[in-house]
């Protein structure tokens, strides 16, 4: 579809009108998801100069705006001789670096006589894009597998069924070769990143007490519930043993004897250990340490940015891995996982219902007066499933409609952003309990201790990156004998019930920053 399209001489007077024209043509196709258009105007008035530059004024330059396929983008087209206007020399023009710096990432073309520029325009994500895909992925899985029943036996064994498995296994193997050293360094850097909850004194301890203290409850939730449906543990006590000293066993077994063994073994409960101790130490040596934090953070961008291209594979590695259970018939318990949903949502029930009961005993307000107050905030959450789109509602509720301190708010809310997820850990220990139950037939109570354990410092490491919480579940299938093929199961059930999880933390959040700011005396106005 053609969304604007004009020739004409480049004048300083038609390069700004065609600068204006192509950005009212950028928003109208884009609509919602048009975003800060800042970047393109610079981009498209810098082509435009270069292109005048390069081919002067007396041949007409074209503009024309395009959109297929969902995509946006301009291209700039002139006759003249083959010259790139992208390809400017760092010593004779100072600019020849904007079009990098402002990442529209241009593309020249040469053809027919004709020197073009295409520009990408970039668009929002949509919403709930991921979920989206994954339920398609989920109905090619069941179309391919209906299809195979027409199939000649021969084919179907030998070649389809084959290929399906074995590349599921592969793109398994990546997740789980990235999921270690993502979860590594997000620890090192949650750490040291307390070095400014340190700074900020007791407040900052008493709030993140505070947020370890509903962990602490969300897991005995999720235990409590599971128990309650039916996940009864067991223990095989062998001779000479009894379940304190396997406890004593496992504790001291998660504790590497040096700092290599665990990264060549793959063990990522020493390795989860090892990052807490690395952390813990550059935290103490504070600014005595500053190359390293950075080698760490800048280490630790690398491995996110791998692993936010890795999930963009997200949808093939479902469509995989159920083409792959159907296939080889290993669904006949999959109506089992239905105990997840209970699991998960009467768990972070029971966990929201304690942190409103200790709210309305900390601050002796009726709970209707909160909770009107956190609803424009909960709505966009609910929405967007989005805790960082809820961020200026939810700034508003606390500093506004709670009168809680800005400089606390300031601090804390982006905080607990990042490392409050209670409601999570009660979804990924879920999930990986009843899949192992599955899988397993039972679940032993020293693999339900490290389901525990290492929900909470996943829900906690995993990075703000669209399905890292599922790229990680390597992981905590490796930590409790989890088959891998079960991983496709866990990301269908994970998006869904995910969608709920931002609201849910959220909602509880503010409360936790409420209760801390009236045991502090910072709230300034009368709630």
């Amino acid at each position: 579809m053609i969304l604007f399209k004009e020739n004409a001489y480049l004048t300083d007077e038609q390069i700004q009108n065609w600068i204006e024209e192509a950005e009212n043509a950028y928003n109208q196709a884009a609509k919602k998801r048009a975003v800060n258009t800042t970047a393109f105007r610079l981009s498209l008035e810098e082509i435009l100069l270069r292109f005048r530059e390069l081919y002067g004024t007396g041949c007409r330059c074209r503009l024309c705006g395009t959109k297929s396929f969902g995509n946006i983008r301009f291209e700039v087209s002139q006759k003249g001789p083959h010259q790139n206007p992208l390809d400017i020399d760092q010593e004779n023009d100072l600019s020849y670096d904007i079009l990098v710096r402002l990442n529209m990432r241009p593309n020249y073309e040469y053809k027919n006589g004709i020197n073009k520029v295409s520009i990408p325009v970039p668009l929002k994500p949509r919403k709930n894009a991921l979920l989206i895909s994954i339920f398609i992925s989920v109905l090619l899985a069941l179309l391919t597998w209906i299809s195979s029943s027409f199939m000649p036996e021969t084919v179907r064994n030998e070649y389809l069924v084959p290929a399906i498995a074995n590349s599921f296994t592969k793109l398994s193997a990546v997740f789980s070769e990235l999921a270690t050293p993502l979860v590594f360094f997000a620890v090192i850097s949650g750490i040291c990143g307390i070095g400014g909850v340190s700074t900020f004194g007791k407040l900052g301890g008493s709030l993140l007490k505070r947020m370890t203290g509903t962990y602490f409850i969300a897991m005995i939730a999720m235990v409590v519930v599971g128990l309650a449906i039916g996940l009864t543990p067991t223990h095989a006590v062998s001779e000479g043993s009894n379940i304190f000293s396997d406890l004593l066993k496992l504790v001291l077994d998660i504790i590497p004897s040096n700092l290599v063994t665990p990264f060549a073994t793959d063990n990522d409960m020493q390795v989860i250990v090892i990052a807490t101790f690395i952390g813990i130490v550059l935290l103490l040596l504070g600014d005595k340490v500053q190359t390293f934090r950075k080698f760490c953070d800048e280490t630790g961008n690398i491995i996110n940015q791998m692993m936010a291209f890795v999930c963009k594979t997200l949808p093939l590695f479902v469509y995989l891995g159920v083409t792959n259970l159907l296939l080889s018939n290993m669904l006949s318990q999959v109506y089992l996982v239905s105990r997840i949903f209970v699991i998960s949502l009467v768990g972070a029930a029971i966990t929201i219902g304690i942190t409103i009961a200790r709210t309305l005993y900390v601050t002796k307000q009726p709970f209707s007066k909160l909770f009107s107050a956190q609803l424009p905030s909960l709505l966009i959450n609910l929405t967007t499933s989005s805790q960082m789109s809820a961020m200026p509602e939810s700034m508003k509720c606390c500093k506004e409609k709670w009168g809680i301190d800005q400089k606390f708010t300031d601090f804390g809310l982006p905080l607990g952003v990042v490392f409050y997820m209670p409601n999570g850990a009660i979804m990924l220990g879920a999930i990986v309990w009843v899949l192992t139950d599955i899988s397993l037939g039972a679940v032993d109570i020293l693999v339900l201790f490290k389901l525990v354990l290492v929900s909470v410092i996943i829900a906690i490491a995993a990075p703000p990156i669209p399905g890292s919480a599922f790229a990680v579940l390597p992981i905590l299938f490796s930590a409790c004998g989890t088959d891998l093929s079960m991983m496709p199961l866990a990301v269908i059930i994970g998006s869904t019930v995910g969608y709920l999880l931002p609201a849910m933390n959220g909602f509880c959040l503010q409360l936790e920053l409420l209760m801390t700011a009236q045991k502090a005396n910072l709230i300034h106005k009368e709630l």
